[in-house]
């Protein structure tokens, strides 16, 4: 008899997981009803099947009511699997229904996602208790991290705000606190009865991770050593499109290397050699985008040296792939550290470049006026300066996720020798509460008019999803603001959120 492996057996339980049948989905283009909570329920059981078992339809606790009509009818219906489903559903799905709403989704997407989320996503965030080891994904240890893409090119008045909504999770088993195997989980979500008909993934996506999985983790016996995240993109039609990311197993103490044998790469490495063997893999053409980043790092200063913190990829066709490499210097966290790092050096300098790093630069100075651009003072000699006891915030976090300096991420792209950067501006760690950050970005999208019009819209917005505590009471809702360059040279912004779980 074959022995399941922990994803099986936890896909298996009712407690976490729901036991659907989707291929006796309804469409939702037969439903007929013009009453709300009819049709929700009937898109609902378009992803769960004809022959679910909803509850009737009425609230336990009318304190449970929300704004949020489609969240507060799947509230009613979808029955309480566990202690643990029902947490995470008020914590993490409230969320994420208000972002949907808020980007204007489809009504019948939103109530797609959100029932994916009940019924595939919940039971993978891990134990209600503190078993297990905390995860990396975010300051504050949730599993869990949200964010929305504002396109650059949306203008006040073109109709649906054409918001992107993302999140990814560090994929833990709720019974015992373990961490899941990265190839197990894709492998389910990917399935027809893990997808629920929502997932896209064809054949050969998962290429590129299971080659970079076995990369990085041919001889690693321990789960801990195999740290993965699963992230999902929701697309307005109604599809999910995952990512994937693996952070490098730790190097063992020098005591310990002839009883763990050495990674090919390891976390914080800042020899990238090792990696041409793995592009030659994926594909040829990635390597000489490799060879500028090498040469960068080869002739930067110790200190300010990427190290390699997580690789990352699509579950897409190889040929639209690209391969996401996030790095963390161990110094250097300026306005010119971040330029630096954001061209390589002025590797990739062009008119072009010149005209993003003009916007990244100012959207630097809203979010770090302490630490200005023309101050030569880095964020820490600023914060230092503008507030001695906010340390204090920073340190009481305890989770594994490092909370100082600057990440970048470099990609790589098949056919190009192009490097996209990407700098992630971690605003938990240097701004003075969520409030301030939120005023921030709004002045940076006021700019050109990109937005909305009315006053505030970014607080209210945020307050709106995020609303167990103030903004003006603390950071820690924004994670990361970033700033990211495209294919196409137009520069694209993004705002990372933690929904606090064990606040």
């Amino acid at each position: 008899m074959a022995i399941s492996s922990p994803m099986e057996g936890l896909a298996n339980d009712p407690r976490f997981f729901s036991q659907v049948t989707p291929e006796d989905a309804t469409s939702t283009s037969r439903i007929k009803s013009t009453k709300p909570s009819d049709y929700v329920k009937t898109a609902a059981s378009s992803v769960l099947g004809s022959d679910f078992k909803f509850n009737p339809s009425n609230l336990v606790n009318d304190n449970e009511i929300t704004d949020l009509a489609i969240y507060d009818e799947l509230t009613k219906v979808l029955p309480a699997r566990s202690t643990q489903s029902m947490f995470f559903w008020r914590r993490f799905g409230k969320p994420f229904a208000s972002m949907l709403d808020a980007a204007e989704f489809p009504i019948s997407s939103q109530v797609a996602f959100l029932t994916f989320v009940y019924a595939r996503v919940l039971g993978m965030m891990g134990p209600l208790d503190s078993n297990g080891p905390a995860s990396y994904m975010t300051f504050d240890g949730s599993p869990v991290e949200l964010s929305w893409v504002i396109p650059s090119n949306v203008k006040p008045g073109d109709g649906h705000t054409g918001r992107q909504v993302r999140f990814a999770i560090e994929p833990i088993d709720p019974r015992s606190g373990r961490l899941l195997r990265g190839m197990e989980v894709l492998k389910y979500l990917t399935s027809p009865k893990g997808s629920l008909g929502l997932v896209k993934c064809g054949k050969g996506d998962l290429d590129w991770s299971m080659i970079t999985e076995q990369f990085l983790y041919s001889g690693a016996e321990v789960d801990s050593d195999k740290r993965f995240f699963v992230g999902f993109d929701f697309a307005r039609s109604g599809e999910i499109v995952l990512k994937t990311y693996y952070l490098p197993r730790a190097q063992p103490p020098s005591d310990q290397t002839l009883s763990h044998p050495t990674a090919k790469l390891s976390m914080w490495d800042t020899n990238y050699t090792p990696l041409r063997s793995l592009l030659t893999t994926l594909d040829p053409t990635l390597i000489n985008s490799l060879n500028m980043m090498i040469s960068y790092v080869d002739n930067a200063d110790t200190p300010y040296k990427p190290r390699l913190e997580i690789l990352s990829m699509d579950c897409v066709p190889n040929e639209v792939n690209r391969l996401k490499l996030y790095c963390r210097p161990s110094s250097g966290n300026s306005w010119s550290d971040a330029r630096c790092a954001f061209t390589l050096a002025g590797r990739l300098d062009s008119p072009k470049m010149d005209r993003a790093l003009a916007r990244l630069e100012i959207l630097w100075n809203l979010l770090f006026p302490f630490a200005h651009s023309r101050s030569g003072r880095d964020l820490d000699e600023g914060l230092r300066l503008r507030h001695a006891d906010h340390e204090d915030v920073c340190n009481r976090r305890s989770a594994d996720h490092p909370t100082g300096g600057l990440l970048f991420y470099y990609s790589l792209v098949p056919g190009s020798d192009m490097v996209l950067p990407k700098v992630y501006l971690p605003v938990s760690r240097y701004c003075v509460n969520d409030l301030v950050i939120a005023e921030a970005l709004e002045k940076f999208y006021a700019i050109d008019g990109r937005g909305r019009q009315d006053p505030g819209w970014v607080a209210r917005e945020v307050a709106s999803a995020y609303n167990r505590r103030s903004l003006d009471e603390r950071t820690g809702i924004h994670t990361y603001v970033t700033f990211a360059l495209k294919k196409n040279y137009q520069w694209e912004l993004t705002s990372y959120f933690s929904p606090e779980i064990w606040e």
